[in-house]
């Protein structure tokens, strides 16, 4: 069959027509994987579907909720009822459908290592819990870390053999608040524009056309300076309106600002400047709050982050026994190598070394304190600040980073070691620097951690370098957690190097990342990293980080790792 289908496709129509038992009809759904392969067992299921329940209400299950804004989510949890039945009636018959369906559940998670980060960030995280729980118990692994609701719609998912799966998936739906059978189509997309291209597209498409008042200002100086129009007040207050709702958004996602509006304002002024004009800067230590917003966006990704913390504490629970040890054995590592490399004060006292600078005191005061002695000190003499990628790239292992964050946080508290805990992305033009655990903070505020959106990695460094100041007495260590891949939806403005502007990703953000590192290094910061993603990405892991950076390949291997490091800087800094 040729037509409108390509050849992969035309591949999985084979494998689908092949389940069915059924040639010539186009199905409703055809399984490919990322790379534009044929996924044979889900081809197979589609097929059987189409054996065992015919064409119609399949077909009519599907189109009940077209057109509604949760299509996707939908069409992915239906789909998964629709595995389980069709599988166990199937399975009698095809007793190779077992192992096909094993090798589908490994794959699954296999890509969990080469998505990139807009991949993940178009994933829904429910569905992608929902899949993540069939999955693993296929393998006859743990589940994953789910909420009250999330195991209940899980446990509903799975039907069996059911001979008419298709009220259940509706009542389950319906039950669930995920489809009332009412379906809510998506807000209209609308476009603003001017000029030409506004006169062109009335004619191909529905448009709404708004006038705007756009005007070049010049320097801040006195009113109609420099012979220019004056700015145009609706234009100010439309700007303003926009940054207003921006604003409200990340905090609404992220929680208050620590800083005074003033003291933000004067940071924003001094650091986003460059290759980073027009960014804005967040820095908090709060929690999302979902009822501060009518923004529907923001208001599920603030209800999302606190349900993420709720999976954060509960994955380190089902585990502390294991967490605990890791914790006692990266503690007693940096105690060990605190006590090799450690530094030595000198204190007054009765006896030791004589101080002629106070042998006046013996005479004059009958103070006999005029001796110097000198002993170890337990007080280290710097500070870390580590530094957790927050970003759409870590969302398939928002629970190992808590857990990991949390025992290498708590390992140096009790060393003494003055640690800080910080996530870091970027949303809508905000580069957002969240403070999960202050110096003297609990190291459970870690669990707090969860991941969205991008990542801007020279301007997060930058803002780290002067907003992130450590205690006054000690030097610092900055250890940055990341996959050496920085990006941004906001782009580079057009100037300097990049005459036209250009996207924030590549060579030019890998390059303006290691400019970071390196300024950051000559105001003496100890800058270290972890670094984990692809291969391909190791060359610019060592062009932003050189030596200091240490390569893992899963998450658990993320204590030792940044141990290691830590040993080393305790060597440079304490030797």
């Amino acid at each position: 069959m040729s037509g409108p289908y390509s050849a992969q496709q035309r591949r999985a129509l084979n494998q689908v027509w092949n389940a069915a038992g059924v040639y010539g009809f186009s199905p409703l759904f055809l399984s490919l994987d990322a790379a534009g392969r044929p996924d044979l067992y889900l081809n197979t299921i589609v097929g059987c579907v189409r054996k065992w329940y015919g064409e119609e209400e399949p077909a009519a299950l599907f189109q009940s909720w077209a057109g509604d804004r949760r299509q996707a989510l939908l069409d992915d949890l239906a789909w998964l009822v629709l595995e389980s039945a069709a599988y166990a009636r199937e399975l009698p018959a095809r007793p190779l459908l077992a192992e096909l369906r094993r090798v589908h559940a490994e794959a699954f998670f296999d890509q969990e290592q080469t998505l990139s980060r807009q991949e993940w960030m178009a994933k829904n995280q429910l569905s992608y819990t929902m899949q993540a729980a069939r999955w693993r118990a296929v393998l006859g692994r743990r589940p994953p870390v789910m909420t009250p609701y999330e195991k209940r719609l899980s446990a509903a998912l799975d039907l069996g053999g059911s001979e008419n799966p298709f009220p259940a998936i509706l009542e389950t739906f319906s039950r669930f608040h995920l489809f009332t059978g009412k379906t809510k189509p998506p807000p209209a997309l609308r476009l603003r524009l001017t000029g030409r291209l506004a006169g062109m597209m009335t004619r191909l498409m529905p448009t709404e056309i708004v006038h705007t008042d756009v005007v070049d200002l010049g320097r801040a100086s006195g009113a109609g300076e420099g012979g220019g129009p004056a700015a145009d007040p609706r234009r100010a207050v439309l700007r303003l309106k926009e940054d207003a709702a921006d604003r409200q958004y990340i905090e609404s996602c992220f929680g208050p600002s620590l800083l005074p509006d003033r003291e933000l304002g004067l940071a924003e002024q001094a650091l986003c400047s460059g290759i980073h004009l027009g960014c804005r800067l967040w820095y908090t230590a709060g929690v999302p709050r979902p009822e501060r917003t009518k923004n529907q966006e923001a208001r599920r990704m603030a209800e999302q982050a606190l349900l993420q913390a709720e999976r954060n504490r509960a994955a380190f629970s089902a585990d502390a026994a294991l967490y605990q040890n890791a914790i006692l054995r990266l503690t007693e590592r940096i105690q060990n190598c605190l006590h090799v490399h450690g530094q030595v004060e000198t204190e007054t006292a009765r006896r030791g070394r004589l101080d002629p600078s106070r042998v006046w005191r013996a005479a004059v005061l009958g103070d006999q304190r005029v001796f110097q002695r000198e002993e170890p000190s337990n007080r280290p003499g710097f500070a870390v600040d580590l530094l957790l990628d927050a970003s759409a790239s870590r969302l398939h292992c928002q629970e190992t980073v808590a857990a990991q964050g949390y025992i290498l946080a708590e390992s140096l508290a009790r060393c003494g070691v003055p640690v800080r805990v910080s996530g870091f992305c970027s949303l809508r033009g905000y580069t957002v620097l969240r403070v999960l655990k202050d110096f003297g903070g609990r190291s459970r505020g870690v669990f707090r951690y969860f991941a969205s959106g991008w990542n801007r990695d020279g301007l997060a460094l930058r803002a780290a370098g002067a907003l992130l100041e450590g205690p006054p007495d000690r030097r610092r260590v900055l250890l940055v957690l990341t996959d050496a891949s920085p990006s941004d939806s906001r782009r580079i403005p057009p100037g300097g190097e990049y005459p036209l502007g250009r996207d924030y990703d590549g060579a030019p953000a890998v390059k303006d990342a290691a400019r970071e590192v390196r300024a950051l290094e000559r105001r003496g910061v100890r800058v270290g990293a972890v670094f984990m993603g692809p291969a391909a990405n190791v060359p610019a892991a060592e062009s932003i980080y050189g030596r200091n950076l240490a390569r893992i390949r899963s998450m658990d291997q993320l204590a030792a790792a940044a141990g290691t490091l830590l040993q080393n800087e305790i060597q440079e800094l304490e030797g």
